[in-house]
């Protein structure tokens, strides 16, 4: 019999992750500490074996007006592969959406076509875009500052306008040490016209720009070639491709566009 649970421990969840995504144990415990005292976790157990899983992350969606709405971030959502196609995920998800009561929206990022129609079907609609470049490395005159994730949040809200998903520092410390992981980092960029935020992960000869604020070509050829990449693709506000998607919990009024940014995917 299937059971659903909240606030599940997370060493009971790590073999699960690991078996859905193919991360170490290693990267799924440094997870754990680093979201300690914020993550929800729910979970479907088969007796006492999670099952399918997902993590729910409180953030701020700011709509058109400046607005702020409550949210979370639905994280790692993942069914073990003995007990998919059998309406576990689906349960699991109207359970946490039950439990989320003190909160206005779920937000999350579909790996894929396929997983957009799957959660169109259980109430999800596409509201999150981006626009994507892909621009070769080039010397500009750039000055190039390394940020705490604190300081890119501060940046990074300046930057933004229209409806858009606010992280606090503790969420973005998840980019940066990924993006310091792949020998980049969280990044101011100057030009003589633009000050820029940018978070940035090297990908072998790429440096992909999972987010640059506001969309600037020269800092993002000057920020690959110092970095030592061929080519930057870059991630900016724009409608051109779809990228997440929103429920709203209670009736909440929800943005019919929005820009999420940074997925930690």
């Amino acid at each position: 019999m299937i059971t659903y649970a909240k606030q599940v421990q997370p060493a009971l969840l790590t073999p699960l992750w690991q078996c859905c995504f193919g991360d170490s144990k290693e990267d799924v415990e440094a997870f754990w500490r680093k979201t300690e005292g914020r993550v929800m976790t729910f979970a479907a157990l088969d007796g006492k074996m999670p099952v399918a899983m997902l993590c729910a992350l409180p953030t701020e969606l700011v709509d058109d007006c400046g607005e702020v709405l409550r949210a979370v971030y639905l994280y790692a959502v993942c069914t073990a592969p003995t007990h998919r196609r059998q309406g576990v995920c689906a349960a699991l998800l109207a359970y946490a959406e039950k439990e989320l009561h003190d909160y206005d929206a779920c937000l999350l990022v579909p790996d894929g076509e396929a997983l957009f129609r799957y959660y169109e079907k259980h109430g999800y609609r596409t509201a999150f875009y981006h626009s994507v470049f892909e621009l070769p490395a080039q010397r500009f005159d750039v000055k190039i500052t390394k940020l705490h994730a604190d300081t890119y949040r501060s940046l990074r809200e300046l930057q933004l306008y229209g409806s858009f998903v606010s992280y606090d520092a503790s969420l973005l410390e998840l980019q940066k040490c990924a993006s310091e992981a792949s020998g980049a980092g969280l990044y101011r960029l100057e030009t003589a016209d633009t000050v820029c935020c940018a978070a940035a992960e090297k990908c072998g000869a790429r440096l992909l720009l999972k987010e640059l604020l506001p969309y600037c070509p020269e800092a993002a050829a000057a920020l690959a070639e110092r970095l030592g990449c061929k080519t930057a693709v870059v991630r900016t506000q724009g409608e051109d491709v779809p990228f997440g998607m929103c429920k709203a919990l209670h009736g909440a009024d929800l943005p019919e566009r929005s820009y999420l940014g940074l997925a930690f995917d």
